[in-house]
């Protein structure tokens, strides 16, 4: 069962990301990704499965393969351990990992991708490969820090507030490699084929440099910001 309590926190605080005060905004993304960690962590210390069930649930669908849906979606599963595929024969892009897991996943995504949208409106007139290469760019810079709060936490653990105690880095790690060894059960037990899709290139390098910068200034900031562009952008499909 989800924790219906925590689940309304965090949409509240995702709600709040949203906002135009910068310093709130980035507060709130922050406090709702430590607080889906803490939950999982607790979930696991105490051994209670009720929430450690795997499942799957569609987040979107397109008619064709959208890189920076895909590369915004690999990010958010990533960070709250999930699984993020697109099925080729009905073109959902689905995520795989507990209820919990899922549920702020598919928030965040709405979130992310709503953002993205408001930002090119500011690039209006400045052509479809300008615009379409700006939307890669600046969901690849969102992946790498969303990717990055999660290598932060496997690091360093997670600093105690009022909220909740300290967890230490060993703990964060193994609760991340139990869900995914989990998600790789589950899929082989599906009979889930799955391979790995390369992305075609952007046709304007500074339609992604302006997309890039965009991605950085996302109410994120609370993740490291020391990454570079990757040359190659990859994502799950289910054949």
């Amino acid at each position: 069962m989800v924790d219906r309590n925590l689940l309304e926190k965090i949409s509240k605080l995702l709600a709040l990301a949203n906002s135009p005060n910068e310093h709130e905004a980035a507060s709130a993304a922050e406090k709702a990704a430590e607080l889906l960690a803490q939950h999982n962590l607790s979930v696991a210390d105490l051994g209670q499965d009720k929430d450690g069930d795997i499942t799957k649930g569609i987040v979107d669908k397109t008619g064709r393969y959208v890189t920076w849906k895909m590369w915004i979606l690999a990010g958010i599963a990533n960070a709250n351990g999930c699984q993020a595929m697109r099925s080729t024969y009905s073109g959902e892009m689905r995520l795989v990992g507990t209820e919990t897991n899922i549920t702020v996943s598919q928030s965040v995504y709405k979130y992310l991708t709503a953002v993205v949208d408001k930002l090119v409106k500011q690039h209006r007139g400045k052509g479809r490969a300008f615009i379409n290469a700006f939307r890669v760019g600046c969901a690849t810079r969102l992946r790498q820090r969303l990717e990055q709060g999660r290598k932060n936490m496997e690091t360093k653990g997670i600093v105690a507030n009022a909220d909740y105690n300290s967890t230490s880095a060993i703990v964060v790690r193994s609760m991340f490699e139990k869900h995914t060894l989990a998600i790789q059960a589950y899929l082989k037990q599906e009979g889930v084929k799955c391979k790995t899709q390369k992305s075609t290139g952007v046709n304007s390098d500074l339609g992604f440099s302006f997309g890039y910068i965009a991605g950085e200034k996302i109410s994120l900031n609370y993740l490291n910001q020391n990454l570079h562009k990757d040359k190659f952008i990859k994502q799950l499909t289910i054949k």
